[in-house]
């Protein structure tokens, strides 16, 4: 009899599996959900993959319809991702011969897709960085066990972002150099891990980030700029020039990017000092495209920053020195300042040229900077006529 009882019960688990699925086929959660968690907990049940497989599906069709205000299981279980994918983790870990692989991938693609979703949505609107994180991480665990890396790598490369906005490096590591290998053709990452190895002296894991991106994107003309700075790093400033050539070679059918990248080549040029070669590029740049903000800002920075240095180097000579140097160091910067007057204002009136109201809004900082060098320059220059308006709008642009 006791044997019996046993069987009988045994049964009575295996009519709850087969009973949670008719259920679920029919669409009667509240019935399916009671029944696949006693099959879950029960030991003639427990260590079935089945089991697992379908109290995965169960929970998955539950989060469905958490999205339809009109269902009557919107509510059934706040926790349903959750104990979806530790049924799909057990279904996997249990399934050695891949019998409920199919089905159980299905499941970890819906719940995978629901911590993206909840990732994006705490990025983007909460601005919830290490909510976001976690969610992100946990759909790129889901998306490797489904052996869907496409959706992988969106997750890795949202993760990456948190670990930007978080300013943690460490993150920015953990989920950009896997993207890397996995051939992304994602600028961000690349420049992200660029910058970061740059910044912290390590110049050749920064020339290998950039030498991946050229093998895994070698029609991306970003790849060789960022490879002509890798060059210039090292020193090797040829073939830095070799790659600037290269990524204009990409653009030479397209007038307003190829200007845009000569803009871009002359900021590099101009890192290495070499500003003959700078300013041959942003005025190669703007007879192309003369109404930009880029170029025309680019060389009035440059010309700007010369200016600092000269003025910093006769600041620095000393008192007694009887040469003239201080006076003609002066002069030289004056010089540097008054060319840098015609780039601002004509990167202001592309500012202010802007209709879209939302787009002068996200030239803000840049109308700042604009302004603010210019008083500089003014003030220097002894221009006090010219500083009046600019101190004007810079006051009106601080109390906005």
């Amino acid at each position: 009899m006791a044997l019996v009882a046993v069987t009988m019960g045994a049964m009575a688990q295996t009519v709850n599996v087969q009973s949670a699925i008719q259920d679920l086929k029919k669409g009667y959660l509240n019935k399916a959900k009671p029944e696949i968690d006693q099959a879950c907990e029960h030991e003639s049940t427990k260590d079935d993959a089945k089991t697992w497989c379908y109290a995965g599906m169960i929970y998955s069709r539950i989060g469905g319809e958490v999205s339809n205000p009109k269902s009557k299981y919107r509510n059934l279980d706040p926790d349903w991702c959750e104990k979806a994918y530790n049924a799909a983790m057990r279904c996997k870990e249990l399934d050695k011969n891949n019998e409920y692989a199919d089905l159980n991938n299905s499941v970890f693609r819906f719940i995978g897709n629901e911590y993206y979703t909840r990732a994006v949505s705490a990025f983007n609107d909460e601005k919830d960085y290490t909510k976001a994180l976690d969610y992100a991480d946990k759909s790129i665990k889901i998306f490797n066990n489904s052996g869907d890396q496409k959706f992988a790598n969106d997750s890795y490369y949202l993760a990456g972002l948190c670990g930007k906005a978080l300013k943690d490096n460490e993150k920015i590591l953990t989920y950009f150099k896997p993207l890397v290998r996995r051939k992304s053709d994602k600028n961000e990452v690349y420049r992200s891990l660029f910058d970061l190895y740059k910044g912290q002296g390590d110049t050749v894991e920064a020339s290998k980030v950039a030498a991946r991106y050229v093998e895994n994107c070698p029609n991306d003309y970003n790849s060789y700029l960022m490879a002509a700075e890798s060059h210039l790093l090292r020193g090797d400033v040829e073939g830095g020039r070799a790659m600037i050539d290269k990524a204009l070679e990409k653009a030479q059918s397209k007038p307003e990017l190829y200007a845009q990248l000569l803009g871009a080549s002359a900021q590099i040029l101009e890192n290495i000092q070499d500003y003959e070669g700078a300013e041959a590029k942003y005025l190669e740049s703007l007879k192309l495209n003369p109404v930009q903000f880029a170029s025309n800002f680019g060389m009035g920075k440059m010309f700007f920053n010369r200016g600092v240095d000269k003025l910093t180097a006769a600041n620095e000579v000393p008192l007694d020195d009887e040469t003239g140097l201080s006076d003609k160091l002066k002069e030289e910067a004056n010089g540097f300042y008054r060319q840098s007057i015609q780039y601002f204002k004509a990167a202001i009136s592309y500012i202010d040229g802007l209709t879209d109201a939302e787009a002068q809004r996200m030239q803000r900082k840049n109308l700042y900077d604009c302004l603010n060098a210019l008083k500089t320059v003014y003030a220097r220059l002894e221009m006090y006529d010219e500083l009046k308006p600019i101190n004007a709008r810079l006051t009106e642009l601080q109390a906005q």
